[in-house]
C-alpha cells in the first residue's frame, strides 16, 4: 500500500526532483564506511584480537601454573620432614619442579606481554605473539607425548594438553595471516 507521500518525488535545492524509490539505492552505495570498535587495531581485525586475548589468558594460567610448581619445588623437602628417614637426595628432588616452575613463569610472562603489545598496536609485537604461541604450542605437543609415553597416562590431562596445543597453533595462524 503506497501513500500519497511516498508516491511524490522529492525536491532538491536547486528545483530539481528525485524519486524516493532510487534515492535508497544511491545513499547504500555512497555510505561511509562502517567503523569497528574492535579491542585490537585495526590491521589485526576481530578474529585477531580475540586469539591474541586468548593467548594472553592462557599465558596468566600458564604463570599460576608455574607459581604452583615453583612453590612445590621449594617446598618438596618439607614433606619428608615428618617422616622418619630421608631420601638421600632430598637436595635434588625439587630442582626439577623449580627450574621446569621458572621456565613456564617466564613463557607465561612472554605470552600475557606479547599479545598486550599487539594490543597496544607496538612494532614487531604480531611477529613476537606469533613465535610465543608456536612455541607454547611446541611446549603443549611435547607435554602430550611426555604424558602418554608414560605407563598409567592420564586421559584428561592428554586431551586437556592437546586442546591446549590445538589453540595455541590456532592463534599463532590467525594471527600470522596478514593483517586487513
Amino acid at each position: 500500500m503506497l501513500t500519497k507521500k511516498a508516491d511524490k518525488p522529492l525536491a532538491r535545492e536547486d528545483g530539481s526532483r528525485v524519486d524516493r524509490s532510487r534515492r535508497g539505492r544511491a545513499s547504500a552505495l555512497n555510505a561511509p564506511r562502517r567503523r569497528v570498535h574492535a579491542l585490537a587495531p585495526e590491521h589485526v581485525g576481530e578474529l585477531g584480537s580475540v586469539a591474541a586475548l586468548t593467548v594472553a589468558v592462557l599465558g596468566i594460567a600458564l604463570v599460576i601454573v608455574a607459581v604452583t610448581l615453583i612453590v612445590s619445588g621449594i617446598t618438596i623437602s618439607s614433606r619428608y620432614a615428618s617422616g622418619g628417614d630421608l631420601p638421600p637426595n632430598i637436595g635434588q628432588l625439587g630442582m626439577l619442579p623449580l627450574w621446569g616452575g621458572v621456565g613456564l613463569a617466564v613463557l607465561g610472562v612472554l605470552l600475557v606481554g606479547a599479545p598486550l603489545a599487539l594490543l597496544a598496536d607496538i612494532r614487531r609485537a604480531r611477529l613476537a605473539t606469533v613465535i610465543v604461541s608456536l612455541v607454547a604450542a611446541l611446549v603443549a605437543l611435547g607435554g602430550v607425548l611426555l604424558v602418554i609415553s608414560r605407563t598409567g597416562s592420564n586421559g584428561i590431562l592428554i586431551a586437556t594438553l592437546g586442546v591446549i596445543a590445538l589453540v595455541f597453533g590456532a592463534s599463532a595462524l590467525i594471527l600470522a595471516r596478514p593483517g586487513r
